[in-house]
């Protein structure tokens, strides 16, 4: 059965839904066709002792993602429901249409192109938030692929090799979590009541690179996070997706970031020296991604302001360098492909 509002269609069967899911899972797709059947599967083998949904909200794919997410619906009416419509929203809109028919009493995630491999995950986080309800939110280790001269390259256990010793943040994290986001959205599951609370509240804006961060911050300010050490989901890095394209769209991505943390120290009255510093660590990887993208004029509006508020960074070799890079082109290129080097090799010793 349809049913339709503006250019909303959701695709389901509400007789065999279950009336009261206890998880309802978001899946954002658009044109992850090669992918998708991962994603679901990955939900479909949850093992639980209480009923969930799967919410699939596709943004008018061209690669037959719709088809793949409606053959899994005709399979399974009793979980699945599908969210579409004819004409390309955007990222922020497929996320809020499909917000809005949340009915869990939690919610997690697991974009289209990312894919769960413990059958338990949704188990253990929600035995993890019932047993404590200072929690607002729970999240977990992850493997990341790649793809890599023509075959899938994999780190396990992201979380554990970034970390090490010193550990994967937990409890009141709100701090850290303003310095950049260590949480990977296919890992996280929230109460549903804080996700409506930050949908409704209009915390989440248009102009925003990403929602996830934001919706952690959000939590994390109120609540305490948990963190389980097992490894749940794989984060796969699509070339091309938004994260993923060139030095331009990573540069206004990294630049929509300023604005997002500076309305979050604004809301919950962040201390001067928190909010400097949360604002530097965008605008250190900002000045070099201005530079190899040759935005002349962004990259001068970093370096005044790293030399205004964190002059120990400017003062030292990177910082002196980088303004002379910016005045030659040819400096900009090599230094890119000395990156990139660097990139590609240390995948080549930490992925298998």
């Amino acid at each position: 059965m349809e049913y339709q509002i503006t250019n909303e269609v959701e695709t389901s069967v509400f007789p065999q839904l279950c009336a009261h899911p206890i998880v309802s899972v978001l899946m954002l797709t658009y044109n992850h066709a090669p992918y998708l059947a991962d994603a679901i599967e990955g939900v479909l083998a949850q093992h639980t002792d209480f009923p969930i949904e799967l919410l699939i909200a596709d943004d008018a794919s061209t690669d037959g993602t719709r088809d793949v997410a409606m053959r899994y619906q005709r399979e399974r009416p009793d979980v699945i429901r599908v969210v579409t419509g004819e004409v390309n929203v955007g990222a922020y809109e497929n996320g809020c249409r499909v917000m809005r028919r949340i009915r869990g009493e939690f919610v997690a995630f697991c974009e289209g192109d990312d894919y769960w491999t413990d059958p338990l995950k949704l188990q253990r986080q929600v035995d993890f938030l019932r047993a404590h309800p200072e929690a607002g939110a729970v999240h977990t280790d992850f493997d990341h692929i790649v793809m890599r001269n023509g075959r899938w390259r994999r780190l396990s256990n992201v979380q554990k090799h970034r970390c090490g010793e010193q550990g994967v943040p937990a409890g009141d994290i709100f701090t850290a979590l303003l310095c950049g986001n260590f949480i990977q959205t296919c890992t996280l599951c929230v109460r549903a009541n804080l996700n409506r609370e930050f949908f409704e509240g209009g915390l989440l804006k248009s102009s925003y690179p990403v929602g996830d961060w934001p919706l952690c911050l959000y939590i994390a300010a109120k609540h305490t996070f948990g963190y389980l050490p097992e490894s749940t989901a794989v984060y796969r890095k699509v070339p091309g997706s938004m994260m993923n394209a060139g030095n331009v769209s990573r540069l206004r991505t990294i630049a929509g970031y300023v604005a997002m943390i500076e309305d979050f120290c604004d809301r919950f009255d962040v201390a001067q020296i928190n909010r400097i510093n949360a604002i530097a660590e965008i605008y250190r990887p900002m000045l070099s991604v201005a530079l190899f993208a040759g935005d002349e004029a962004k990259s001068a509006h970093c370096l005044a302001w790293l030399q205004q508020h964190d002059p120990a960074y400017t003062n030292s070799w990177r910082g002196r360098l980088l303004p002379w890079l910016a005045k030659s082109p040819v400096a900009r290129c090599i230094l890119w492909r000395i990156q990139d080097f660097r990139v590609r090799s240390r995948e080549a010793r930490e992925y298998r």
